[in-house]
C-alpha cells in the first residue's frame, strides 16, 4: 500500500488514544492513507496512569457518567468507526454487566460484581477506567480501516529531531536505538516526572545523610506502599486525592475495615488490622479536599448558570479594549452564579435563615446581580446580605477552602477534634445534595470551570492575569472544591481520626530534617504542640506538570535542538516574564472548520521553538498545553458539545483534519 503520511504519537494514555481514534475515523471518511506509530513503555490505552495492574482501592474522582474518549454523536462533524460510536464509559460498564461487550482481559468474579454495583453516579476504581481505555484502543486496532497502518512501539521516545534528507520530515528516536521517520509527530505525553524543587532536594539530601526515608511527588500505582512500618508514625505532605490514595492503602490495603455506625448513618467506624502506621498529615489549608456531593447527574439539575457563560464572556471581549482581565471581567461573573446558587439553595431549605420574607430577598438579590452597568454590586449585594441573613448562614467564599484560617489551636488533639467535626459536616452536606447551599454554591463553581475552560482556550486573558490571578489565586481555590473525593473517601477520614489513625498538623505547616535529632520535622504555626518527628516522610502528590523541570529525555533533546520551549508569561512588572508550567505553541484553526460546524471552537496548536519559529508538524495536545488552556488534566465529558466538556477530543479531532490534509477553513 502506498502511504501517503507517517505520524507519530507519542504518549498512549487517553489523549493519545483520542488522537489515534480520530486520524482513524479521518482516513475512513476521506479515504486517506496514513501510518500511525504509537510510542509509549507502558499499554496502549491505559497507559502510565490508568493502567490495569494497579490496586482496585484507587478510585477515580469522577463519577461513572463522566468520562469518555469518543466524542457523543453529533459532537464532531466525522463520527467514530461503528464498533465505538457512542461508547463512552459508562455506556461499556453497561455493556459489560449487560454481555454485550467482552473486556480485553476476562474480569475476576469480584470485578464483574464490582461493575454490576457500580452506578452511574458511582466512583468506580482507576483500574476499571484502564480496562475501558484498553478496549477502546484493542476495538479501534481490531476495525482499523484499510487506509490505516498502526504500529505499537513499547519504548521511550528519547529524541526527534528534523531531517536533513529523505521524504519525511521528522525522526524520533526510541530508547534502544530505533528510529522511527515521520510526517508529523503528535506529543500525547501527560504526566512526566518533574526535577525536585529546592526544599524537596533539601529533604532528600536531609534522609540520604541519615538513614530516613522520603518518597518524592511520584504517581500512587508506582508506590512500593508495603515499605512504610506499622505502628510508626509517617508524616505525609498533601491532603489532595493522592491523599486518598495513601489513605486507603495503609489502612483497607493492610486489612483494616470500615462498617456503618449503628448511632448515625452518614457516619464510618473503622476496625483497624493493626499493620498501620500512625499518619500524620499537613497541607496549607490544612484540611482535605471538600467531597464531592452525591447528585443525579455531574452537575446539579437545578443548577442555575446567569452570570457565567461563554456568551457572556464574549459579550465582555467584545466591549472591552484590549486582553481580558480574570479578576475584574472573569472572577466577578464567577461569584455571582456561587452567591446566586447559595441563596437560592437556602431560601429553599432554610426559609428561618432570613431575617424577613426570603422571596423579597432574592427579589432584590436578582435586581443587583443582574445590573451589568453596577460596579458597586458586590458592595451592594454584601449589604443586603448582611441585613437579611442570619449571622452563620451567610455565604463565606473565602472560608470554604481555608475554614481554620487565622485559628490557633492548644494541641493535635484539639485540632483533630476541630478537623473531625469540619468533616462530619463536609459528609453532610455532600449526602444532602442538592438541598445543600455550600454544595451547590460549590457546584456553581465546579460548573464554572467547563465554562472557564473554554473561555480560556478561545479568547484568552493577559498573561500577567493568568499568573498572578487565575493560576496563583483562583486555581487553588477552586481545586480544593471542587476537584475533590467522593463523599466515601471523607467518611473514612473521619472515622480513621476518631480511631486515631490520622492525625493533622494544622495550616501552613513546615516540613524540615532536624541534623542534629536525625529526624524529619514538621509543625503548623496555628497548632500550639510539640513538633512531630518521624524517619519516614511521603509526598502525596504527583509530579508536577512543568515542562521547564520535566525530566523528559525526549523533551530535554527537543528543547536543545531549538523544536520546543516552554513559554514565557509577561507579569505584572513588565520587566521579569515568568517561565509557564506549559509549551510555547501557536494557535490556528483546523483545515476543514467552520463557524457553523461542530470544530469552530477547535484549535491546532504547533510547537514554538528558536526564534519564534512554528514547527509545522509537531503538534500538542493535553497536559503540555497549560500555557494555552485551563484544566487540562481533566477528562472529556461524556456527552458534552465538542467546545466545552470534550475540548480534548476536538483537539485530537483538530490535529487529525490537520495532519491528513483536508482543506483548509478560510480564516
Amino acid at each position: 500500500m502506498v502511504i501517503q503520511q507517517r505520524v507519530v504519537v507519542v504518549g498512549a494514555g487517553p489523549r493519545g488514544l483520542s488522537v489515534v481514534e480520530r486520524l482513524a475515523a479521518h482516513s475512513a471518511a476521506h479515504g486517506i492513507r496514513v501510518h500511525v506509530d504509537l510510542v509509549d513503555p507502558f499499554p496502549p490505552g491505559p497507559g502510565h496512569v490508568w493502567r490495569t495492574d494497579q490496586s482496585e482501592l484507587f478510585l477515580m474522582n469522577t463519577p461513572s457518567l463522566f468520562p469518555t474518549v469518543i466524542a457523543a454523536d453529533g459532537a464532531l462533524a466525522v463520527p467514530a468507526l461503528e464498533p465505538l460510536r457512542g461508547v463512552s464509559f459508562e455506556r461499556w460498564r453497561r455493556g459489560v454487566v449487560a454481555g454485550e461487550i467482552t473486556p480485553v482481559s476476562p474480569l475476576t468474579d469480584e470485578q464483574r460484581d464490582q461493575l454490576a454495583r457500580l452506578t452511574p453516579q458511582g466512583y468506580p476504581p482507576r483500574a476499571t477506567y484502564g480496562r475501558y481505555l484498553a478496549w477502546v484502543f484493542a476495538t479501534l486496532r481490531e476495525n482499523l480501516p484499510r487506509t490505516v497502518e498502526l504500529t505499537v512501539h513499547r519504548a521511550e521516545a528519547v529524541d526527534a529531531w528534523v531531517r536533513t534528507d529523505g521524504r519525511h520530515r521528522y525522526s524520533v528516536e526510541l530508547a534502544g536505538g530505533v528510529v522511527l521517520p515521520a510526517d508529523a509527530v503528535v506529543l500525547a505525553l501527560g504526566h512526566l516526572d518533574a526535577h525536585l524543587r529546592p526544599s524537596q532536594k533539601e529533604l532528600v539530601d536531609g534522609a540520604a545523610e541519615h538513614g530516613l526515608t522520603y518518597w518524592p511527588p511520584t504517581v500512587p500505582a508506582d508506590a512500593a506502599w508495603p515499605d512504610l512500618p506499622h505502628g510508626e508514625t509517617v508524616l505525609v505532605r498533601g491532603m489532595g486525592l493522592n491523599f486518598c490514595d495513601a489513605l486507603a492503602q495503609l489502612t483497607e490495603g493492610r486489612g483494616g475495615r470500615f462498617t456503618t455506625d449503628l448511632d448515625n448513618p452518614e457516619r464510618l467506624v473503622y476496625h483497624p488490622s493493626g499493620r498501620e502506621p500512625k499518619i500524620v498529615a499537613g497541607s496549607r489549608r490544612g484540611t482535605p479536599y471538600r467531597a464531592k456531593p452525591r447528585l443525579r447527574g455531574y452537575y446539579a439539575a437545578s443548577l442555575q448558570t446567569r452570570f457565567f457563560t461563554v456568551d457572556a464572556v464574549r459579550h465582555v471581549a467584545a466591549s472591552s479594549p484590549g486582553e481580558l482581565s480574570f479578576d475584574r471581567q472573569l472572577g466577578p461573573l464567577i461569584r455571582k452564579d456561587a452567591v446566586w446558587n447559595y441563596y437560592v439553595v437556602l431560601a429553599r431549605t432554610a426559609p428561618d435563615a432570613f431575617l424577613g420574607d426570603p422571596r423579597a430577598f432574592l427579589d432584590r438579590l436578582d435586581e443587583i446581580l443582574t445590573d451589568r452597568t453596577d460596579v458597586n454590586w458586590a458592595r451592594k449585594s454584601d449589604a443586603l446580605i448582611s441585613d437579611s441573613v442570619v449571622p452563620g448562614r451567610q455565604l463565606q467564599q473565602a472560608r470554604l477552602a481555608r475554614p481554620f484560617e487565622d485559628v490557633s489551636f492548644a494541641s493535635h488533639d484539639e485540632y483533630a477534634a476541630a478537623v473531625v467535626h469540619y468533616l462530619d459536616r463536609d459528609v453532610h452536606g455532600s449526602l444532602q445534595g442538592e438541598d445543600d447551599p455550600v454544595k451547590m454554591a460549590i457546584a456553581s463553581l465546579n460548573a464554572a470551570r467547563s465554562v472557564l475552560k473554554c473561555v480560556l482556550a478561545e479568547i484568552g486573558i493577559s498573561d500577567s492575569s493568568w499568573v498572578h490571578e487565575l493560576q496563583r489565586e483562583f486555581e487553588p481555590f477552586v481545586e480544593g472544591l471542587a476537584s475533590g473525593p467522593p463523599v466515601l473517601r471523607i467518611q473514612q477520614l473521619a472515622a480513621l481520626t476518631r480511631a486515631g489513625i490520622v492525625r493533622f498538623l494544622g495550616p501552613e505547616p513546615r516540613f524540615v530534617v532536624d541534623r542534629s535529632e536525625g529526624y524529619f520535622v514538621a509543625a503548623s504555626p496555628w497548632v500550639e504542640a510539640a513538633p512531630v518527628r518521624s524517619r519516614w516522610m511521603i509526598e502525596a502528590m504527583s509530579p508536577s506538570n512543568d515542562v521547564h523541570r520535566n525530566i523528559s529525555p525526549l523533551l530535554t533533546h527537543m528543547h536543545e535542538r531549538g523544536l520546543v520551549r516552554a513559554k514565557l508569561m509577561e507579569t505584572r512588572d513588565g520587566a521579569s516574564p515568568e517561565t509557564s508550567t506549559g509549551l510555547d505553541v501557536s494557535r490556528e484553526r483546523p483545515r476543514g472548520a467552520h463557524d457553523d460546524d461542530a470544530a469552530a471552537g477547535s484549535f491546532v496548536y504547533r510547537a514554538v521553538g528558536d526564534k519564534d519559529a512554528v514547527e509545522p508538524g509537531i503538534h500538542v495536545i493535553g497536559l503540555q498545553l497549560s500555557s494555552v488552556q485551563w484544566g487540562v488534566s481533566i477528562a472529556a465529558e461524556a456527552g458534552a458539545p465538542a467546545h466545552l466538556g470534550a475540548r480534548t477530543i476536538a483537539d485530537a479531532d483538530a490535529i487529525a483534519r490537520e495532519i491528513l490534509g483536508e482543506p483548509r477553513a478560510r480564516q
